[in-house]
C-alpha cells in the first residue's frame, strides 16, 4: 500500500506541472494581448498628440501671418516681415486664378522655425479688393484687402490650419482716420 501511495503521488504531481505550465502559458498569451493593444493605443495617442502640437503651432503661424497682413500695405511688405534666413519666396498665381492675387510661401521645419526647405509652410494669398487696384480713383495702396492664410504639411493633401482675414490698409496716412 505504501508503494501505491507513493506512485498515486507522483503522477498528482505530474499532471500538477503540467496543470501550471498550461496556466502559465495561457497567462501569458493574455498578457502577449493586452501588451499589443496597450502598444497601439499609446501610439495612436503619441500621433495624435503630434498632430495636436502641429495644429498648435500652425494657429500661432497664421496668427503671426495675419498681423503681418495688418501691418502691411504690399505682400512685398508681409515679405520682410516674415522672412528669416531666406525662408519666403513669392508664388506666381495659378491658371485661372484672378491676376491681382498674389501668393507669399514662408517655410518652417518640422519643429516651425524659419528653414529655407522646411517641410511645413504657410501661404499668404493677398487679393486686394477693386478700390484697391485703383478703379475707384484710390492709390494702390489703400482699400480693402482679403487675404487667405494656409498652413500646410508637405506632402499632406488637406492643411492643417486655414485662416481667412480682411484689412483695410491706407488709413495710417488719413489724418481724419481712425
Amino acid at each position: 500500500m505504501i508503494e501505491d501511495g507513493g506512485r498515486t503521488g507522483r503522477k498528482r504531481k505530474g499532471s500538477r506541472g503540467t496543470a501550471f505550465y498550461i496556466e502559465a502559458l495561457l497567462l501569458s498569451a493574455v498578457f502577449m494581448v493586452a501588451m499589443l493593444a496597450l502598444t497601439r493605443v499609446f501610439a495612436w495617442s503619441g500621433q495624435r498628440g503630434r498632430d495636436a502640437a502641429l495644429l498648435t503651432g500652425a494657429v500661432h503661424l497664421a496668427e503671426n501671418g495675419a498681423e503681418a497682413v495688418a501691418a502691411s500695405r504690399s505682400l512685398e511688405e508681409v515679405r520682410e516681415l516674415l522672412e528669416e534666413d531666406g525662408n519666403a519666396e513669392m508664388l506666381a498665381p495659378p491658371a485661372g486664378q484672378a491676376s491681382g492675387a498674389a501668393t507669399l510661401r514662408v517655410h518652417y521645419d518640422d519643429d516651425l522655425n524659419p528653414a529655407p526647405e522646411g517641410a511645413v509652410w504657410m501661404d499668404i494669398q493677398w487679393m486686394p479688393s477693386a478700390s484697391a487696384k485703383g478703379g475707384d480713383g484710390a492709390s494702390p495702396e489703400e482699400g480693402l484687402v482679403r487675404s487667405v492664410i494656409t498652413v500646410s504639411r508637405a506632402g499632406a493633401e488637406e492643411p492643417v490650419y486655414r485662416l481667412e482675414t480682411e484689412v483695410f490698409t491706407g488709413l495710417d496716412g488719413n489724418p481724419g482716420g481712425f
